[in-house]
């Protein structure tokens, strides 16, 4: 079954601006097209959309996320290079996840002193930068 542009929008909720340019770049294999020239997506199409776009929102460059797909489709011999890629891909996303976590707790700390300055009388004697150190 053929998707449109539109469907396949709303299936991977992203924009079809993004969708049109990746497929612009010729990052997306398999996108053909109709009888009125639009944009059609099979299966495998979408697939690697949202492969493409989990890549994407990770930090993946867009140079990475086309040599993924070339080695992808040169077969079995380019196993251990992708599953590198993989690897790598996962270690950045978990710095980063290391990095908001740390993000959240300073404004939870923040949100949770402000609970307690408006339960006490006697405001504390720090600026109000200081109020999450």
């Amino acid at each position: 079954m053929l998707l449109t542009m539109k469907e396949v929008s709303k299936k991977l909720d992203v924009s079809e601006h993004t969708i049109r340019y990746y497929d612009n770049i010729d990052l997306i294999p398999g996108v053909s097209r109709n009888e009125q020239g639009r944009r059609v997506f099979d299966e495998d199409a979408v697939g690697w959309l949202q492969f493409i776009i989990a890549f994407r929102s990770t930090g993946m460059p867009i140079a990475d996320v086309k040599r993924y797909i070339e080695l992808a489709y040169q077969g079995q011999q380019t196993f251990d290079e992708r599953l590198q890629m993989l690897k790598t891909q996962m270690s950045e996303l978990n710095d980063k996840i290391k990095h908001l976590n740390r993000q959240r707790e300073i404004i939870n700390t923040k949100i949770n002193n402000y609970y307690e300055e408006a339960q006490t009388d006697q405001p504390k004697n720090k600026q109000p930068y200081q109020k999450w150190v």
